[in-house]
């Protein structure tokens, strides 16, 4: 009779041992999310930043290809003048002596 109760005494302090290691490693676990879902929101902050830096970036790189294709463009303009210019013998149109006047 006595063992019954030895074995019943028993496992009430296996139950009582594990429910208290449960407790421990829940709370660890709990921890842990916490620190993950910190670390997150600080990793959504980062990428929040890097999406407006990267859609600066777009539009710099928009501004300075429309620079460079008006510049082109000037550059063409002024190569076909010089070339109309070689071929008519360098004579000067009305146009380039109001430019040349200013």
């Amino acid at each position: 009779m006595l063992t019954g109760y030895f074995w019943v005494v028993v496992g009430f302090v296996i139950v009582a041992i594990t429910k208290y290691l449960t407790s421990i490693r829940l709370r660890s676990l709990a921890e842990k999310m916490q620190r993950e879902r910190h670390d997150a929101s600080e990793l959504r902050s980062i990428l929040v930043q890097a999406e407006e830096k990267e859609s600066a970036l777009l539009g710099d790189a928009d501004t300075l290809q429309n620079k460079l294709t008006a510049l082109k463009n000037v550059v063409g303009n002024i190569e076909r003048s010089v070339q109309r210019y070689q071929r008519g013998g360098g004579e000067e149109s009305p146009r380039d002596e109001a430019v040349q006047a200013r």
